[in-house]
């Protein structure tokens, strides 16, 4: 078999994701993820792998690459049976010793067993009864028991049990290990920021939702933030942080992939902008920090970087634990989201605000590809596959209704027509929408195609609410704003932060798998609320319960 020189090929972004996910790779699609004998730790490795195997196909780099992984696995593997065969050879299998002893023992109950007239044969050995009182010592008589033996072939079983069970596990361990050292090797040669290292990631599910509240002074000021996770499954909220300080502004800008980091920022009243995060391990950590007249939004690249706007013309990537930096120059109006190797922003230098573009960040030299064009403010949603970009269309231009790209732009079509926006996505990534139905908003989910039935999976999901996105909704029309919907990734569960006609506000969770509503909180006019997105924070040790936790002012 000819082998191709993976050094002739041209460098690709997905190979050392295709190494450490080789093994389920290898694997039928068709196997259900419990019963799979894989190493896939989350919802974002269960994405990356339905990319991957639509790439490698299409990928003369990592297919090579692949192969080449394939064919040291076998010769490993290979070694490691020929070394274990040869020590075989050398220290002698102590299986027929054991199975030797287990015949001897059972001759012996056996004999143990023989009726008492067969034994009395031997009594001729013994001194007559009137001598026996004579002896200088007792006479010893044979005595087994039946659980002693019975014992002894429980614990001679559990020996052979003992060794095939080590040694089916160094095969395990040493493939494990192997597998690993080929995938850090390669991601050591990328340029590309290191991948999300699954390893250290807890399996806290993604089922709790992170809140931020702020509350305002008289003036506009903010006075404290305090972040709050709500666990769906247990109904607790908790308190993870609180700060008690003056700012200007605050934003939070999402929820890492690992599930563990909350990314925001906050602004000073001397106009300084620091850029942070929250983990529950580390508490607060500010990262970075500039003029807030150039401090533009960020987004998370991995678990451990993050692109930061810099209005100035640049962009800034960060390493949030060691501090490194790496800066491009690129005018943006807007970060939307990035996909390894390339970063998605609204807005080019001397372009609309409205249009999406993209850039390989790989690339020495940055050209901006249009991507999609759509209305100043739009969500673009990403699906799991990284693929297709979903966006809604509610402007007076142009038709109503929710749109599809291609993640490179092309393919632009009209997906859903109507009122509507998209949310998040549910477990087998169908398109999430929330739209309006008389005085009632719906939680609906779309078709794998435009022309699949929709199922709605709730038919109230905010009760007597007239806006999602201030006090000021008057009219017949529910305003709908991204910042105030946070879909789980599942599509379980969705929290709404909504106001009324009354002008209050409140949070509302809806359990879409119940398909129930309820209130969580009724919260006070000086409150603002700010909703990140859904996490794997886990609930501190102090978790308060749902009806004690305080969202006050």
């Amino acid at each position: 078999m000819k082998y191709v020189d993976i050094r002739d090929m041209p460098p690709c972004t997905f190979s050392p994701q295709c190494l450490r996910l080789l093994d389920d790779l290898d694997m039928p699609p068709a196997i259900s993820a419990p019963t799979r004998f894989a190493y896939i730790e989350d919802l974002q490795d269960e994405r990356q792998l339905r990319q991957l195997r639509s790439h490698v196909s299409a990928c003369p780099t990592c297919s090579a690459l692949l192969a080449k992984a394939r064919r040291v696995r076998t010769e490993q593997r290979a070694m490691l049976y020929h070394f274990l065969l040869t020590n075989e050879r050398d220290v002698p299998s102590t299986t027929s010793a054991i199975f030797a002893a287990i015949r001897e023992e059972k001759v012996q109950h056996e004999e143990d067993a023989r009726p008492v007239r067969a034994r009395s044969q031997n009594l001729t050995l013994c001194a007559p009864p009137d001598e026996q009182d004579n002896l200088p010592f007792p006479v010893p008589v044979p005595s087994h028991s039946r659980p002693f033996h019975l014992r002894n072939l429980f614990q001679n079983i559990l020996t052979l049990a003992t060794v095939a069970a080590v040694i089916l596990a160094a095969v395990g361990l040493f493939n494990r290990f192997t597998s690993k050292s080929n995938s850090n090797q390669s991601t050591s040669n990328s340029s590309q920021p290191p991948a999300q290292d699954n390893s250290t990631v807890n399996t806290y599910g993604w089922d709790t939702v992170v809140i931020g509240l702020t509350v305002l002074s008289a003036a506009g000021m903010v006075k404290s933030l305090t972040f709050y996770s709500y666990n769906a499954p247990s109904g607790k909220m908790s308190q993870l942080v609180s700060v008690t300080q003056d700012f200007a502004a605050v934003e939070t800008d999402g929820i890492s992939q690992d599930g563990q980091s909350v990314l925001y920022a906050t602004t000073s009243p001397a106009q300084q902008k620091t850029y942070a995060t929250y983990t529950s391990s580390t508490a607060e950590r500010p990262f970075y920090r500039l003029s807030a007249n150039e401090g533009g939004n960020a987004i998370w690249m991995d678990a451990e970087h993050v692109l930061v706007q810099d209005t100035a013309g640049k962009v800034v990537e960060l390493n949030v634990r060691s501090g490194d930096q790496r800066t491009w120059a690129l005018k943006t109006g807007k970060l939307a989201f990035y996909h390894q190797p390339f970063l998605y922003f609204a807005g080019a230098e001397h372009a609309d605000a409205g249009q999406l573009y993209r850039v390989n960040l790989a690339d020495t030299e940055l050209m901006p590809q249009l991507v999609a064009q759509a209305a100043p403010g739009t969500r673009f949603w990403l699906n799991p596959s990284g693929t297709t970009i979903f966006y809604a269309n509610q402007e007076a231009s142009g038709e109503r209704g929710i749109y599809a790209v291609g993640s490179d732009g092309a393919n632009a079509h009209l997906w859903r027509a109507g009122a509507g926006v998209p949310i998040g996505y549910a477990a087998d990534s169908a398109l999430m929408a929330l739209q309006q139905v008389g005085e009632r908003l719906e939680v609906v989910q779309l078709g794998a195609t435009p022309t699949q039935p929709e199922h709605v999976m709730l038919a109230d999901a905010a009760p007597g609410a007239v806006s999602l996105c201030g006090p000021d909704g008057e009219t017949a029309v529910i305003a709908l704003c991204a910042q105030n919907i946070a879909l789980e990734p599942d599509g379980h569960g969705l929290l709404l932060h909504v106001y009324y006609a009354n002008g209050e506000h409140s949070l509302v969770y809806d359990d879409l798998a119940a398909g129930t509503s309820r209130t969580l909180r009724r919260l006070p006019t000086n409150a603002g609320v700010r909703l990140p997105g859904w996490s794997k924070i886990s609930t501190p040790a102090a978790s308060l319960n749902s009806q004690a936790a305080c969202l006050c002012a």
